[in-house]
């Protein structure tokens, strides 16, 4: 198995304790670049391992646009961020946030290519509380459940690996005790006492609270493991909704309802929300059912029936009398009016494998050209023909791979979807002239389930 080790207290404890037992083990190293002395804490980490045999790597966060120097350090794996192949995604947005994705991603993507299954992390009991006690501030339902000791975990495309939270049950106090009785050589980071970042304003809130007696680390982590039994029942129950009202594509990773949302005395309301989340792409759920038609979008009509359309976290939800489709929406691909937002386009290369919009992996198959880019349907069609009717809206955000401008591949699955929907464009023909197919799998069921996350 791999162990997650940062060089703090936690993670060395862990490590160590792994060690004595005669446990297999690979400690694997993040240095997200962000400051001068991480490779150095790192180093210090793969020294202490190649004292007592234990391998060990560093994987280095870069961007293709910010490549770093290994300066002869012990073995470091730069890996790009296929992520974000054109710009730093260490600028950008919440740095924490983004800091602990590439983390993730470049843990998940070392355990496939060292064929390891199972990833161990040192979160303690602290980490819970404040996870939860910072889902509470806002106003989170389901996430009041913090982080299960297991749970699926995937880089991106890659294969998921078993990630294992063994010290959820114990106190920081208590590793950080363990470190200094067995002389660990344990790094401190200074981002832990900054409190530009929320989680160390909620850590030193939390400390003065708990020596209060006001809330302590032990609530709130049972707080967790009540909320987790509830989340359980609820996913339990919209399983059965879904098996009751709802059809999924796998085709194009919409969902159809079979009867209208406002029926059956909100039985279904759950499932509604999970099929929200898993066509959305989106890493984050809507918590209210009301909140799913706050943002009317007019009408549309299609074989000759109505819908009421209205759109929330990127997914449009086209809803009648007798049935519903919820679907992507075209616009958080093709860009919104003014030109803002849109998918931005994966440089790929043949036989690779690319996560898409967090719906769809992308097999790219052999022989293609070597500039060969992946975006959206709807981005090579004119958008008055690509939002025009329901099913061109639907095939507007699947993926396809282009040379330039010109359409090369279409998903193999969804050839007789698209040929349907263009039908009666006078540019069809000529459109899908000679286009191969690739490979797509849709991840609409691994996402309503909840059984992966990917990062």
């Amino acid at each position: 198995m791999a162990v997650a080790v940062s060089g703090g207290a936690d993670s060395f404890a862990l490590l160590h304790v792994l060690h004595e037992k005669n446990v297999p083990i690979i400690a694997l190293t993040v240095d997200h670049g962000l400051r001068p002395e991480a490779a150095y804490e790192a180093a210090k980490v793969a020294e202490w391992c190649a004292a007592r045999g234990i391998s060990h790597e560093t994987l280095v966060w870069t961007s293709a646009a910010h490549p770093r120097e290994s300066g002869g350090l012990p073995q470091r794996h730069e890996v790009p961020d296929r992520a974000a192949p054109v710009r730093d995604e260490r600028s950008k947005g919440n740095l924490q946030a983004n800091a602990r994705t590439a983390r993730y991603r470049l843990l998940c993507d070392a355990c496939n290519r060292l064929g390891l299954e199972t990833l161990v992390t040192a979160h303690t009991a602290d980490d819970q509380a404040e996870t939860v006690f910072m889902r509470l501030r806002r106003g989170s339902g389901q996430g009041l459940a913090g982080m299960p000791e297991t749970r699926l975990i995937a880089g991106g495309a890659g294969e998921p690996v078993t990630l294992y939270r063994p010290l959820l049950g114990v106190r920081r106090t208590e590793t950080q005790s363990y470190a200094e009785a067995h002389d660990l050589p344990v790094s401190y980071d200074p981002s832990n006492e900054d409190d530009r970042f929320e989680r160390v304003r909620i850590r030193a809130l939390l400390a003065a609270l708990e020596q209060q007696d006001l809330l302590t680390v032990e609530a709130l982590c049972r707080t967790a493991e009540e909320a987790a039994e509830l989340n359980r029942i609820e996913a339990a129950r919209n399983v059965e909704a879904s098996q009751i009202y709802m059809r999924k594509s796998h085709v194009d990773a919409s969902v159809q309802f079979l009867e209208s949302f406002s029926s059956n005395s909100g039985f279904q309301d759950g499932a509604v929300i999970e099929a929200v989340h898993a066509v959305s792409g989106s890493s984050t759920m809507p918590t209210r059912y009301g909140d799913l038609f706050h943002n009317d979008a007019g009408q549309i009509e299609t074989v000759g029936r109505r819908y009421s359309v209205s759109t929330i976290s990127g997914v449009i939800l086209a809803y009648g009398l007798h049935d519903a489709f919820i679907f992507r929406e075209p616009a958080a691909l093709l860009g919104r009016a003014g030109g803002a937002g849109g998918f931005e386009p994966i440089a790929v290369k043949a036989g690779e494998k690319h996560l898409y919009d967090r719906r769809f992996i992308v097999h790219v198959p052999e022989g293609i050209a070597e500039v060969t880019v992946i975006k959206p349907l709807g981005a090579l069609i004119p958008r008055d023909i690509a939002t025009s009717t329901l099913d061109r809206k639907r095939i507007s955000t699947l993926p396809c791979l282009t040379r330039g401008d010109a359409l090369s591949h279409i998903p193999a699955a969804c050839q007789d979807f698209i040929a349907a929907a263009l039908s009666g464009w006078k540019q069809a023909e000529a459109f899908l002239d000679n286009v191969g197919t690739f490979k797509a799998d849709s991840l609409l069921e691994e996402r309503f389930s909840g059984r992966v996350i990917r990062f």
